[in-house]
């Protein structure tokens, strides 16, 4: 059990950029993005998109670091009671809002209270926990039940759980928030939706004093203006990379690796980001039969859908944990015969023994992922070729949300999750978090139930090897594999970083 976390609350913001060699022109970075986020609000979305904007702006009580351990943000000191159900969080003092308001409790409760609700995860596991004010600067938040877990579902990155003034929290519309008021070391300067968005440097940005580490850590930027330019095609990144339009290019096309590499001005990177993968309807249609979904999994050559879907081995990995290699607290290998199988005899046998009857499977792509398209392209054929009728529904990203939350829309849809820090928080496993697919397993939501409340974590890993054995037998989604996105970046950029989203608020450019 954590019972104490503190940090110092020493406002360092002006000795680190004092610290930075900066340029007396003000410098800016241009950055093509490959799409667009449906909101810029973290509390409305679970689409990196949203993150990858909303982590420049706003900051959470909490965040993990690089190891998924949680960390300090906005939070000066947590301190949790004996009995583990009662958070004492003390805030930051002489924190500010990008209006040039003070940090309270009350904006810490309202954006708490707002991001509790709105939350799938949270909504799942801190449906019966109030945040309440104490003072001017501390809050506390109270547990019907203790869960030592409970400071990595605060400080998870999807959906995170940004702090905002009360008074924009108050006043939000049902679509999320359209005033981007935060105390994060970007403010927004400007949002042509569709277009770009303008980021310019919070010069009263209050930081930590610890060491950078992943989305945790100090906060020095070195750049002036950061301009998100919104660029869906693959090729006009790749080329504006090239001319030294963009400074950065996100999520290229893989087999231009080399061709960037050859070039002495820019360089690459490349890191273990996420899943891909497919997920089942299974409140309505076919796969309400299991046995359906696991004649998918039984005919899948996952091989063949990742090198078809990025043309180049070194950027994925054959993988069906639900932990990533990296995690070695919750690894394990539990449930691999029903992964990667390219058994085309069992398949069509399953099909039989199903009550499928021929009709056809909406399986829903879009191109605004790339990669998700060409998967299921290659899963189109290869569930043709076992005798499954699938056809290919495309929409735009946000088209494709909509639909996705009607269960009679659809049969299959494709997607990619970046790897929970804390694997039984993934939104599409309990049932309580109503996620896409709807997930309806006893079995799957006690065992989670269980490791949330356990406080040894040999018996945790137990339980989590126990509930993917049980998962990949019940066959929720599949997951093709593990793979990393390639980003372009031009060779004078420096501090250029990725845990779960982007990270500019350390970048840099070289003289």
């Amino acid at each position: 059990m954590l019972n104490k976390l503190k940090t110092s609350a020493a406002i360092v913001a002006v000795a680190l950029m004092a610290a930075g060699a900066h340029a007396q022109d003000r410098t800016e970075v241009r950055i093509a993005y490959d799409t667009i986020p449906p909101t810029i609000d973290p509390h409305m979305s679970t689409a990196y998109s949203t993150m990858d904007f909303a982590a420049q702006i706003f900051e959470p009580l909490v965040t993990l670091n690089a190891d998924y351990e949680p960390e300090l943000v906005l939070a000066d000191s947590i301190e949790v009671s004996d009995d583990g159900k009662t958070y004492t969080i003390k805030l930051r003092e002489g924190v500010t809002f990008h209006n040039g308001e003070p940090l309270t409790a009350d904006d810490a409760v309202a954006s708490m209270n707002r991001w509790k609700e709105k939350s799938i995860l949270a909504r799942g596991t801190l449906s019966d926990a109030t945040f309440e004010k104490v003072d001017d600067l501390t809050l506390e938040l109270k547990l019907a039940e203790a869960a030592p877990l409970t400071l990595s579902v605060i400080g998870n990155p999807m959906q995170f759980a940004g702090i905002m003034p009360q008074e924009i929290i108050e006043n939000a519309p049902a679509q999320g928030v359209t005033e981007y008021v935060g105390t994060g070391p970007y403010e927004v300067a400007n949002w042509d939706t569709d277009q770009e968005m303008h980021l310019a440097k919070f010069e009263d940005y209050s930081s930590v004093d610890t060491p950078p580490n992943g989305l945790a850590g100090a906060k020095n930027p070195g750049v002036d203006d950061v301009y998100m330019e919104i660029v869906t095609d693959d090729s006009t990144r790749v080329s504006g990379l090239r001319s030294g339009q963009y400074d950065i290019a996100l999520r290229l096309p893989h087999d231009n690796a080399d061709q960037l590499l050859n070039s002495d001005d820019l360089k690459i990177f490349a890191e273990d980001y996420a899943f891909l993968g497919m997920f089942f309807n299974k409140k309505s249609g076919p796969f309400t039969d299991i046995k359906l979904r696991q004649a998918v999994a039984a005919a899948l050559d996952m091989n063949e859908i990742l090198y078809g879907a990025l043309g180049n081995e070194k950027f994925y990995s054959l993988e069906h944990s639900l932990a990533s290699p990296n995690q070695v607290l919750w690894y394990n290998d539990a449930g691999e015969e029903y992964y990667n199988q390219d058994d085309a005899e069992k398949a069509r046998k399953l099909i039989e023994e199903s009550s499928y009857d021929g009709e056809e499977l909406t399986f829903l792509v879009t191109r605004a992922y790339p990669l998700h398209f060409y998967a299921a392209v290659i899963v189109q054929q290869q569930l043709q070729e076992v005798g499954l009728n699938v056809k290919l529904a495309e929409y735009d990203w946000a088209t494709l949300l909509e639909y996705r939350s009607d269960p009679e829309a659809w049969d299959m849809f494709a997607s990619e999750f970046t790897f929970e820090p804390t694997p039984i928080n993934a939104i599409f496993l309990h049932s309580r978090n109503e996620y896409a697919g709807w997930t309806n397993s006893p079995e799957v939501d006690a065992l989670i139930e269980e490791i949330r409340v356990t406080e040894d974590q040999d018996k945790a890993l137990e339980l989590f090897t126990e509930l993917q054995a049980e998962l990949m037998e019940y066959t929720t989604y599949i997951r093709y594999g593990n793979y990393k996105p390639l980003h372009g970046l031009s060779a004078k950029i420096e501090g250029f970083t990725v845990s779960n989203n982007i990270i500019l608020s350390n970048l840099s450019v070289a003289d």
